[in-house]
C-alpha cells in the first residue's frame, strides 16, 4: 500500500502524495546501471556502444528528475498561516492558495480517479495532484478508499479546525 508519509506537527499537516514513483525510479536506475556496467564488457560497436550509453543516459535522468520533482513533493497545510504550500525538499517551498480558497477537485483522467488542490473560484484552472490515479481493480479501490479515510478526512478537518479560530 502506498504510504502518504502523513504528518502532524506544530500546526503543521503535511504528506507526500507521490511516493509510488518509488518503483519506477528503482527500475530506471538499475537499467542504467546496468547499461553502464555491462556495455564496455560486450565490446559492442562504437556506434552501438554510445547507442545504448545514451539510452543509459535517459534512464539515469529519468530516475534523478522523478527522486527529485516527484518522489518528495510535500504539501503542507499550516495553521498558523491558514496557507497551503508545495515544497520540493531542497529546492524550494511555494505558497500555493490560502485555506478559504481550497477546492478538492474530483479528476477523472483516462477513466482514473485522482484528487487536486484547486482554488473555488477557479476550480477548473491550475489544480494541484494531491493522489495517485485510482483505477477499478480492487488494490486500487482500497488504496482509494484509505486515501479517502485518512488523508482526505485529515484534510477537511485541517482546514474547518482553521476557519473556526
Amino acid at each position: 500500500m502506498t504510504t502518504y508519509n502523513l504528518k502532524i506537527e506544530g500546526g503543521r499537516l503535511s504528506f507526500q502524495p507521490e511516493r509510488d514513483y518509488k518503483g519506477k525510479i528503482l527500475f530506471f536506475a538499475l537499467l542504467a546501471a546496468g547499461i553502464f556496467m555491462v556495455t564496455p564488457m560486450l565490446h559492442l560497436y562504437h556506434d552501438t556502444q554510445w547507442g545504448v550509453t545514451a539510452i543509459g543516459v535517459v534512464c539515469a535522468i529519468t530516475a534523478i528528475y522523478d527522486f527529485v520533482f516527484h518522489f518528495n513533493i510535500t504539501y503542507i497545510f499550516d495553521q498558523y498561516t491558514e496557507q497551503v504550500y508545495r515544497k520540493i525538499p531542497g529546492l524550494f517551498t511555494r505558497k500555493i492558495m490560502a485555506f478559504e480558497e481550497v477546492y478538492i477537485l474530483h479528476v477523472d483522467e483516462d477513466g482514473l480517479l485522482h484528487y487536486a488542490l484547486s482554488h473555488k473560484q477557479n476550480k477548473y484552472g491550475k489544480s494541484y495532484a494531491i493522489s495517485q490515479p485510482f483505477g477499478t481493480s480492487r488494490k486500487s479501490q482500497v488504496r482509494q478508499e484509505y486515501f479517502e479515510t485518512e488523508i482526505l478526512r485529515e484534510i477537511d478537518l485541517w482546514i474547518a479546525n482553521s476557519s473556526i479560530h
